[in-house]
């Protein structure tokens, strides 16, 4: 399971509640406990940027006790209210089985709605279903389909791993040009196993 990064993405909507201010405040000084007690009150208003920061600190350990079950609850609730970020983390505990039980179709489902919402990361890991069939029916055009959309962000892996798919012809047509131009944008971002088959393959070409 990965551990989350510490910074509390918060909708430009939900900073006008007092509570989440507070929150913010307290936590860019450090004092995680109190700013806890107030992403709670926040929280139960039903402000979504407040649950997902809650089950941060929960999957953290950040000012209350680490439990990843509490994370998962919070990540629920600000899931259901299309906080992009939540739906990948709470994919994430589904695919792990950390927090809840490991549940791949559920993982695919909210890994799905955050893509859908544009979250890069998200779409790659929906890809990394498709490509594979867990959680999903394999789909190597579907995998494909989101791969790109979060190469075309800046994902290296996706990058990668739409490279891959033309070089190889899985889901699309072969196509040796749109390859390289992936590789060659995977490799300027330094993944070693992209700059190996750029040059592999423009000796092909060549």
């Amino acid at each position: 399971m990965k551990r989350y990064a510490p910074e509390i993405p918060v909708r430009e909507e939900d900073k006008d509640d007092p509570d989440m201010k507070n929150a913010l405040e307290l936590l860019r000084v450090g004092r995680d406990e109190e700013a806890a007690r107030f992403l709670l009150l926040a929280s139960n208003n039903g402000n979504p940027s407040a649950q997902y920061s809650l089950g941060l600190l929960y999957a953290t350990g950040n000012g209350v006790k680490e439990d990843f079950a509490m994370a998962v609850e919070y990540f629920t609730k600000a899931a259901e209210q299309d906080i992009a970020a939540a739906q990948n983390d709470l994919g994430m505990c589904y695919y792990d089985g950390t927090g809840t039980k490991k549940n791949d179709m559920l993982a695919a489902y909210w890994f799905g709605r955050a893509a859908k919402l544009g979250m890069a990361e998200a779409q790659l890991r929906l890809g990394n279903m498709y490509m594979s069939g867990c959680g999903v029916e394999k789909d190597f055009a579907k995998a494909l389909e989101w791969f790109e959309k979060a190469a075309e962000q800046g994902d290296v892996d996706a990058q990668y791993n739409t490279a891959m798919a033309y070089e190889s012809g899985d889901g699309v047509t072969k196509d040796l040009n749109k390859a390289t131009y992936w590789y060659s944008l995977a490799a300027k971002q330094g993944d070693r196993q992209a700059k190996r088959k750029l040059k592999e393959l423009l000796n092909r070409i060549d």
